[in-house]
């Protein structure tokens, strides 16, 4: 059988042969550059206010990609650890001067204002970064160089590593994803925001159109206001769709614990609200700032209205406990967030739990000293809407057929309104936890959601589309005491109304008339909006759609 073997190896040309080696010692190298890749971070969380948190699933990838390199030949692992390092340095440097990951935007303008990278006032800050990498990625290149020789090489290996390192770049460059795709999550590591930035940086936004959807508007002021508020909750409902609901006239109910709350609460009040966007990552960026303006990034960069940090100016201890992707905490004033969890930080307890475990996780909270500010945001009832009450059909599989075999609206609509059945059950479940652990505190619950959906409205589905109809989502408000609510209410107004609560009046000079906006997807490139208007009468007037390059750059108009 040896000799066979051995006739077999003669015949595999030179090129495909693997050079001959101790396997240990790729695996020695694997392993000390997964340390170096991850180290920084845990430096970081120390050195910061940062919440990164390592992905198990992340960490066995890299590990994979560094064990595979390992096979490589030396000039194609020295280029990528110089490529790792040039992107950390500039990372981890902006992280701990700026407390967030680094956009595309951002190192553009690191490119145009590179005489002030190295100034003493950054570095002051950021004093810890350089030893980190050097000594990390220092261990890293050290190891591999004093292995090198003694681990196994195989010729073709590099053809599988330049695959598996050209899939972000691919995906950036044709365009297969969004930029949404590409955005960094201040909860993950490093090193994966920076593949995702730069790859996005170096094969669409450089190539393609990086303008900026920035406009200028007069800045925002904040007034500091009295509130006796000790605790306030905020519901961030993803993909709920008022039309829908009992309460909003649905024929079906689909609320049936929120709709028993209402019959028997009187410090209760529901409106209509109009979503900040049509897509999550949007209305997420624009309720959390309380922006009003299409194009007014300078203030969600700004935080002036920023719902988080006023929370903790004024004493709160605050939370944002989500079901959704770390993205998303991008650019709501994470840095201001005391205490952080999602979908990507705990995988395994939210896929047991899915958005029972946001009130598993706030019934842990001890209510018992200081003010509480907490978010919850909710995955159900996102698509696939059947998803969400998979294994508990017996409860909550009320309305059927909910398959596909059926024509397309009964099956969606049947399956979405079986999924606000257990939105509810949860909802309830959120409620009840919260009012239990206020013991006879004041407290305000605020209930809201990112977008709606739509079902066959003018041959529309889902979200994504600019029409007022998919902005339709739910204002409640359950309160120790009442406060009133109007038919309508755009949700910027709502989050004033948060603000308020949190003990500040927010004060926009560009507020002249009624008006309010539904923004498109993409806020921080050119984009499409719609203008609307809510009538005395209760109706709403709606415009054409715009986009923020029609707006001058100059007067905001």
């Amino acid at each position: 059988m040896s000799d066979k073997l051995f006739c077999f190896y003669k015949n595999i040309p030179l090129w495909l042969r693997p050079k001959k080696g101790h396997w240990n010692k790729n695996f020695i190298f694997a392993l000390v550059a997964t340390l170096a890749t991850f180290a920084p971070d845990i430096i970081m969380n120390l050195m910061t206010n940062s919440h990164i948190i390592l992905e198990p699933l992340f960490v066995f990838y890299v590990f994979g990609f560094m064990f595979l390199l390992s096979f490589c030949q030396n000039i194609l692992i020295y280029s990528f650890i110089f490529l790792w390092v040039l992107m950390q340095t500039i990372q981890l440097n902006f992280m701990a001067f700026f407390g967030h990951p680094i956009t595309a935007g951002e190192i553009m303008n690191i490119i145009y204002e590179h005489r002030d990278v190295f100034d003493t006032a950054y570095l002051q800050q950021t004093w810890f970064v350089i030893p980190t990498i050097v000594l990390f990625y220092g261990m890293m290149t050290f190891i591999f160089y004093i292995g090198s020789k003694e681990s196994v090489k195989i010729r073709w290996m590099f053809l599988i590593v330049l695959y598996l390192a050209a899939h972000k770049p691919y995906r950036a460059f044709t365009e297969t994803k969004g930029i949404w795709y590409f955005q960094p999550g201040p909860t993950r590591s490093s090193f994966k925001n920076s593949i995702n930035t730069f790859s996005y940086f170096f094969f669409q936004y450089l190539w393609k159109d990086n303008q900026s959807s920035e406009v200028f508007w007069k800045p925002y002021q904040i007034q500091k206001t009295f509130s006796d508020t000790q605790n306030v909750l905020v519901i961030f409902g993803e993909s709920l769709y008022s039309e829908h609901m009992p309460m909003y006239g649905y024929k079906r109910n689909t609320f049936p614990l929120l709709q028993k709350r209402l019959e028997e609460n009187k410090n209760i009040a529901v409106a209509t609200a109009i979503a900040p966007g049509i897509s999550t990552a949007t209305s997420t960026a624009l309720f959390f700032n309380s922006i009003r303006e299409p194009g007014n990034i300078k203030e969600i960069k700004n935080l002036t209205g920023n719902l988080f940090k006023i929370a903790k100016e004024n004493g709160f201890e605050t939370y944002y406990i989500s079901n959704q992707e770390s993205r998303l905490i991008m650019n709501i004033g994470e840095k201001y967030i005391d205490h952080i969890a999602n979908n990507d930080s705990e995988p395994l307890f939210f896929s047991q739990y899915r958005d029972e475990g946001l009130a598993k996780i706030l019934d842990s909270i001890d209510f018992r000293e200081g003010k509480k500010f907490i978010v919850l945001h909710m995955r159900s009832p996102h698509l696939p809407y059947e998803k969400h009450y998979y294994g508990k059909e017996d409860k909550f599989q009320k309305f059927v057929p909910d398959t596909p075999d059926v024509n397309r609206l009964t099956y969606t609509t049947n399956s979405y309104d079986n999924a606000l059945l257990y939105t509810d059950f949860v909802i309830n479940k959120m409620i009840d936890n919260f009012e239990t652990k206020n013991n006879n505190q004041k407290y305000t619950i605020f209930l809201t959601a990112d977008h709606g959906q739509l079902f066959d409205f003018n041959g529309m589905w889902g979200h994504n589309n600019l029409v007022i109809e998919q902005g339709k989502v739910p204002a409640i408000i359950i309160s120790s005491k009442k406060i009133p609510l109007p038919k309508y209410i755009s949700s910027y107004q709502f989050s004033k109304m948060i603000l308020q609560s949190l003990g500040a009046n927010l004060i926009n000079p560009n507020e002249k008339e009624a008006s309010y906006f539904l923004h498109g997807n993409n806020i921080y490139y050119p984009y499409d909006f719609k203008k609307y208007q809510i009538l005395k009468n209760g109706e709403i007037k709606d415009y054409p759609v715009k986009n923020t390059k029609d707006i001058s750059s100059k007067t905001g108009r």
